[in-house]
């Protein structure tokens, strides 16, 4: 019987957390209502951060790790976990039992229920993770990328190209470790892909593949998120599924920007079944290294002047180096 962990993963604005929120009203399913993030920077530093059966060294941990976003979430709801409860919850002390007893204690998850997080960037960590736990499964969230480039800008002003680059390196990348792992294990459920335009217009039959793949009942409250799950884009507010929140781009994204949207991302969003304007281009169009890297100091730019307004300097600073550091694994 599968009882964790459980990883979705997906590009960010791909309803990542409309579908958490929906795995998380099944009975067996828990997963917190944030993302942890920290996982393969906690995973790559592990030497350095001692053997965290000592209790001086899981203070040291604690103290290091409580400077990510996910405690700070954690911390405004008044659920951040306490440093002896967690400690005292950790089956072993390795980063695979840490995790684990941080993930069981926030989603109050019972010993024989599924256990697992929502973290859009583990997308480029699949072979770490199936390493550390070798019965992990991922279910890979996928959305079309004009309407992930659209829904970025909207929430926080990225650039529209830089996105759609993104988009194609790491959805493809994704894809292709999903399903080398499941090409190395023959016979076992390992990776699921679901398009989140099929979730909205066939909630039931999707959760119900999904249900398979995790081994589970489909549950029919399963096709109500139970919560609010968005709070930036145009399902804001929403606690249902909102089943035309779909090809945004076709009424809002300009012509040449369309043209050259699908010049980077055509081929990809071919091969998922989403319909183009314009022909594939063959070899897909590249951004430039230095056009990346100007595109990325003006969204690092727009994100922190974001998290400013959100929470002010002090704390906005202090998420930017984090996330930053969170992707150093």
């Amino acid at each position: 019987m599968f009882n964790g962990p459980l990883f979705v993963v997906g590009a960010p604005r791909s309803g990542t957390k409309l579908f958490r929120d929906l795995l998380r009203q099944h009975s067996r399913i828990g997963i917190p209502i944030y993302e942890t993030e920290y996982l393969p920077r906690h995973a790559h530093l592990a030497s350095e951060l001692g053997e965290l059966s000592d209790p001086e060294a899981f203070s040291r941990f604690y103290a290091w790790v409580t400077r990510f976003m996910y405690f700070k979430y954690m911390a405004e709801d008044g659920t951040l976990i306490p440093e002896q409860t967690w400690r005292e919850a950790c089956r072993s002390y390795d980063v695979q039992g840490v995790f684990e007893a941080l993930i069981r204690h926030d989603a109050e998850v019972g010993p024989d229920d599924i256990w697992g997080d929502k973290s859009p960037n583990y997308r480029a960590h699949l072979p770490l993770l199936r390493t550390l736990w070798p019965q992990a499964r991922f279910i890979h969230i996928i959305r079309d990328a004009r309407d992930v480039c659209l829904s970025s800008h909207k929430a926080w002003k990225k650039a529209v190209l830089r996105n759609a680059q993104r988009w194609t390196d790491e959805v493809a990348g994704c894809r292709r470790d999903g399903r080398a792992l499941a090409q190395a294990a023959p016979g076992e459920r390992v990776y699921h892909e679901l398009r989140y335009e099929d979730l909205l217009q066939r909630p039931e039959a999707e959760l119900s593949a999904v249900c398979a793949f995790l081994e589970l009942p489909f549950e029919e409250a399963m096709t109500r998120p139970g919560r609010v799950s968005e709070n930036l884009g145009d399902t804001r507010g929403e606690d249902r599924i909102v089943a035309g929140n779909t090809e945004k781009w076709r009424e809002r994204m300009a012509p040449r920007q369309l043209e050259a949207v699908e010049a980077i991302c055509g081929e990809l969003l071919q091969d998922l079944g989403y319909p183009l304007v314009h022909p594939v281009v063959r070899p897909a169009r590249r951004l430039s290294k230095p056009r990346m890297t100007a595109y990325q100091a003006l969204d690092a730019a727009q994100l922190l002047r974001f998290r400013v307004k959100e929470w002010g300097w002090r704390d906005a600073v202090r998420y930017t180096v984090s996330a930053f550091e969170s992707t150093r694994a």
